[in-house]
């Protein structure tokens, strides 16, 4: 699967899943109020440590839902110096990522480089066609790759091998109604 079908499934977990999901399976049901089951899939320290950024709320104050994401990622990766305006700071992202157990670390380094590459990547294809945005939507690029590749690269003995989480590393949650 290409970086950017990639990005727009796992953008859907976070923000949209009311629009997507496969809204007749319980176990994908709810996904926007089941993240922090989500990020219990996988058993490691997160990459980007969120829960010490700033409290975000209503940054980037909006109707929809997508744009108060994107909004409140970027609030959040701004106060953590992961990024400086629309421009991923690599040398704090690796930061994050060398204070990880070893193991995971080198895993985590992988996964902070290519998703680095990938959402930098895309913010220049897309360069002009986001002008009139309230908030840039790199922060959330990353942290989609980033959450995407944490449950693909999950250490053996550290996924929980469940069933929601078994649907939402295959994808399974994230099939368009009427598919």
């Amino acid at each position: 699967m290409n970086p950017t079908k990639r990005f727009l499934i796992l953008l859907s977990i976070f923000g949209c899943s009311t629009m997507l999901a496969a809204a007749h399976d319980p176990d994908c049901a709810n996904l926007r109020d089941r993240r922090d089951e989500m990020e219990q899939c996988c058993q490691v320290d997160l990459i980007i440590p969120l829960k010490d950024a700033e409290d975000c709320a209503g940054s980037g104050e909006s109707s929809n839902p997508f744009e108060q994401m994107i909004c409140t990622f970027e609030c959040k990766l701004l106060s953590l110096g992961v990024l400086n305006g629309d421009e991923i700071v690599q040398s704090k992202l690796l930061e994050y990522a060398n204070r990880l157990e070893e193991g995971w670390k080198e895993t985590a380094i992988n996964i902070a480089n290519n998703c680095t590459e990938m959402a930098t990547n895309m913010m220049a294809k897309m360069k002009g066609k986001v002008q009139d945005a309230k908030c840039s939507p790199i922060g959330s690029m990353l942290m989609t790759c980033v959450m995407k590749n944490t449950f693909d690269q999950c250490p053996e003995g550290k996924w929980q091998d469940t069933t929601f989480c078994n649907k939402i590393r295959s994808g399974e949650c994230f099939k368009r109604r009427g598919d």
